[in-house]
């Protein structure tokens, strides 16, 4: 037989085998347990020397021979994780989920809550989900997929979101970024357009519910939104993203990792630049956001040097309007006739903003001929602000048992925020007729002078924070962990208003209720000038907190002990100075002269000091636990519960005459919470029910009440409440295509008081007790009822459609407490002498759309996305204020008619490409 006739036998002998070995395909994701971001460069291997790595988002694919294989995955600083597998068909998925080798600063500072072992209820929004679905939103709308929450954009500008979860709004969400506090220490707020940018560099967000997972004494009343920054990556990385959106909003960032260089260095570095125009009327954006992070390794210690920041300036629509002033047809469905409009301009459409108008500087010569200029658009309602944020740590693998870390940081808050001072009037189409006022101020016929009537003022809010917060984590044997630490914090406030713009006249003279106790009242004040007011808010914290933590087979639990201790002081600066004597105080502004036992004391003499407060110390406490049991490898259950001592907050303390606010008392807070949840490889399912009492809620502001033409502030700090709720969560997998995520929350939140407040003169005289009575009210500003499904199919690896529809309702407007007077307000109390509901907003839904493709060309990873929200164009109030007379209207009747609103934004849409090396 010749060559080729062996050639062909060999061939038709070995055919047979030949189609019987078959290949398949193994892919899947190897990602970070605990954050659930992708591992970029981890190992994956099937046979000695054999194997891959996996790509920027942390997938691999294997292409082998049908058979049985041990697959081990492997990543640095992570344990190894090893799976048998018997390959039999084309195509199987198998992911891991590395955990770190030992402890991080996510695990300790971050107090990151674990499935299956952390006995509270939490969400965790994927990076990858972020990437897809946030679309240049604030971050905290994008929260409105995990059950709980409820977050608006309120008047449609950039940052200026709030967000509530199970009915607290955020002054009772504790809001954590890389485990350091940010709510403000004066009011609690959180101010969502200082956090820009962090989507650059995000490495895990999560919700927790309830009282939460921190060890830290933290006003987690609703919840806790942890924010965690990325780390040093083990490999270098470079990404840029483009994003377009409606219109005119251009966006551009860069983000870059070096990996671990050599001398154990590290560097993270992203910047961001935005600008828009806003989907409201003159709701112009334009900031910028930077973030620098340097590492480096000593031995078992890691330093990390950290800045971050996002200088910003955006237009606002700050005031609620009636609903007819926006849409007369919508106010019509809702029930209100013609003859209950304002007598106001209507119809000005939902994009309609009333805080801004038209302006031409405009100049008349000597001659008397007029020089125009530019027909500007100006904002009445101006935010800017920047607040630096820098940090510096120390976290310290003691040995294998004990985990210390020390972080310090400062913030420095500078900017404010702009508005009318003396009303203007309203044209036609229902704008400031800022024209007017300029007229008038530079060339009115009996305003030689030019001195302004009306003008812009900007309040500003400037701030230095600094704080210590110091951890440790030490693990007592196999099954008891210590943990605990200190948190201590430093806060000045300053606070005043200042001349921003004098609309064409040449100085302004401040107003009788205006003026600065210790400079000459006809003083003229120019750009730049501080009137009205000026004062410091002062407070200092001190927080200990411990922790211990079991966890042995099938069971872990935990108890958790907080103290802290707030101090606050006012100074005030506009108040007349001080002078301590032996046996008195004297009170000296600019024009007193006081004779005090034959001694004349006037503003020169020596020793004045100005008017500030004592300091006022109050204690404050948390004690919580809870239990984990896992029933098998799928199933899990859970129970907590807690109590919070938590002190008012400075604006609850001293009002705004340095006066302290008497019947001070802490809130108390009970809460109790249990949980179910399922795991397999298709469905993940969780269930949960709460029950919080809130004892002695304050006002988020002080009230003012006018009584025999005099102003006093009133503190109401007596109502309680009582919020309970189920809630629910599902992903199947119903395809390895097809992925289905659902949520429903069913809340019942109600006011259970009826309490009195009671107001005070300067000399502790009781002038008025004022009733109230909110017993059964449903309690406002947030939806009670939530549900949401979302779908996502992946056509082909990386190419996805997601739709996601959500649906809010039993939703109550706000309303102010005072009004629910039965002698003042007798209207607002039925025929039985039971309060009335605040109106009931409608309820509404929104569809969103996101799609997106991710390819390789020549080594770069391109990742094109788009997204389309509100995608049916649903009009819908998204925020209302009960029985409201800011705008004008007169009805208080708790309905429509009676309420002021937002409403929500239309459709918009974001498209992006971002380029990974």
């Amino acid at each position: 037989m010749n060559l080729k006739g062996i050639k062909l036998y060999c061939l038709f002998v070995l055919l047979p085998v030949l189609l019987h070995a078959q290949t398949g395909t193994i892919s899947g994701l190897i990602l970070d347990s605990k954050s659930g971001e992708p591992l970029i460069g981890a190992n994956i291997i099937y046979a000695p020397g054999k194997g891959t790595v996996t790509d920027i988002d942390g997938r691999y694919v294997l292409n082998l021979p049908y058979g049985n294989y041990t697959l081990k995955a492997s990543y640095v600083g992570f344990e190894s994780v090893e799976q048998q597998i018997n390959l039999q068909e084309p195509k199987v998925t198998i992911d891991f989920m590395l955990d770190y080798l030992t402890l991080t600063e996510v695990e300790v500072v971050g107090d990151i809550a674990r499935a299956r072992e952390t006995p509270v209820a939490f969400s965790t929004i994927q990076p990858k989900t972020l990437q897809e679905e946030l679309a240049s939103q604030d971050i905290p709308l994008m929260l409105n997929a995990t059950p709980g929450v409820f977050a608006t954009q309120q008047g449609g500008g950039d940052g200026d979101s709030r967000i509530n979860i199970r009915g607290f709004n955020q002054r009772n969400v504790a809001v954590m970024l890389d485990g350091v506090p940010v709510n403000d220490m004066e009011n609690g707020w959180v101010y969502w357009s200082n956090w820009f940018g962090l989507d650059v560099v995000m490495h895990s967000t999560q919700v927790q519910r309830g009282l939460g997972a921190s060890k830290l004494a933290i006003p987690s009343v609703g919840g806790t939104i942890n924010l965690q920054t990325k780390g040093i990556g083990a490999r270098r990385n470079v990404t840029l993203k483009q994003e377009v959106g409606d219109n005119g909003f251009l966006r551009t960032s860069l983000g870059y990792t070096s990996g671990k260089l050599k001398g154990g260095w590290g560097i993270t570095a992203a910047g961001s630049y935005k600008r828009g125009n806003g989907w409201v009327d003159m709701t112009w954006t334009e900031g910028w956001f930077y973030f620098v992070r340097i590492d480096k390794d000593l031995g078992n210690h890691r330093l990390s040097l950290k800045a971050m920041g996002a200088p910003q300036r955006h237009s606002q629509r700050s005031y609620k309007k009636s609903i007819a002033e926006f849409d007369t047809a919508y106010a019509h469905d809702l029930g209100i006739t013609n003859d209950q409009f304002l007598n106001k301009p209507l119809n000005l459409g939902i994009k309609y903003n009333p805080n801004w108008g038209y302006l031409e500087r405009y100049s008349i010569n000597e001659s008397g001929d007029t020089l125009h200029a530019d027909r500007n658009q100006v904002s009445g309602s101006l935010n800017y602000y920047h607040k630096p944020m820098f940090s510096i740590s120390d976290f310290w693998n003691v040995n294998k048992k004990l985990y210390i870390s020390n972080i310090a940081y400062l913030s420095l808050g500078n900017g404010g925020g702009t508005g009318l001072e003396n009303s203007a009037s309203i044209t036609a189409d229902g704008q400031m007729d800022l024209q007017s006022l300029y007229n008038a101020n530079r060339y009115g016929k009996y305003n030689a002078d030019r001195v302004s009537q009306g003008i812009l003022r900007s309040a500003i809010n400037n701030h230095v924070w600094y704080g210590l917060l110091s951890t440790f984590n030490y693990q007592i044997n196999d099954i008891l962990t210590l943990s605990g630490g200190i948190d201590l914090r430093s806060y000045t406030g300053k606070h005043y208003r200042e001349i921003y713009d004098l609309l064409g006249g040449d100085y302004y003279i401040s107003r009788p209720n205006q003026l600065n106790a210790n400079e000459d009242p006809k003083l003229h004040k120019v750009l730049g000038d501080k009137y009205g007011y000026y004062n410091d808010g002062i407070v200092r914290w001190g927080g200990l907190f411990g922790q211990l933590e079991y966890k042995k087979d099938k069971f872990s639990a935990f108890i958790n002990i907080t103290a802290s201790y707030s101090g606050y002081k006012r100074i005030d600066y506009f108040k007349p100075k001080v002078l301590e004597l032996s046996d008195t105080t004297l009170r000296i502004g600019y024009s007193d002269v006081i004779n005090y036992n034959g001694v004349i004391y006037d503003r020169n003499s020596p020793g004045l000091e100005f008017a500030e407060t004592g300091w006022k110390y109050i204690p404050g406490a948390t004690i919580k636990g809870g239990a984990n049991y896992n029933i098998n490898d799928n199933m899990n259950v859970f129970a907590n519960m807690g109590y919070l001592s938590k002190a008012p907050r400075f604006n609850n303390v001293y009002d705004n005459n340095n006066t302290l606010f008497r019947d001070i008392e802490n809130e108390l807070v009970k809460a109790v919470e249990v949980g179910y949840s399922y795991y397999n490889s298709k469905i993940t399912f969780n269930l949960n029910g709460y029950y919080t009492i809130w004892d002695n809620k304050p006002a988020d502001r002080a009230a003012s009440i006018r009584i025999d033409d005099e102003t006093y502030s009133v503190n109401i700090n007596g109502m309680d409440a009582l919020h309970k709720g189920v809630e629910l969560e599902l992903a199947y997998k119903v395809t390895k295509q097809l992925m289905y995520e659902g949520l429903l929350s069913l809340g019942d939140w109600k006011w259970t008081s009826a309490d009195s407040a009671r107001i005070y003169d300067d000399y502790g005289n009781l002038k008025q007790v004022r009733y109230f009575d909110a017993k059964g009210i449903y309690v406002g500003d947030a939806a009670q009822f939530q549900t949401r499904h979302t779908l996502r199919y992946e056509m082909i690896p990386d190419l996805y459609l997601k739709a996601a529809f959500t649906w809010f309702d039993k939703y109550y407007s706000q309303f102010d407490p005072l009004n629910l007077d039965p002698v003042t307000y007798p209207g607002s109390f039925d025929d039985e002498g039971n309060p009335r509901q605040s109106w009931k907003v409608p309820g509404y839904y929104q569809v969103d759309m996101h799609a997106g493709y991710g390819f390789y060309l020549s080594g770069v990873r391109l990742d094109i996305r788009g997204s389309v929200l509100n995608l049916l164009d649903e009009k819908y109030i998204s925020d209302a204020d009960n029985n409201d007379s800011f705008g004008g209207q007169s009805f208080n009747d708790f309905d429509a008619k009676s309420a002021a609103v937002f409403f929500g934004l239309g459709r918009r849409y974001n498209i992006s490409l971002q380029l990974s090396f």
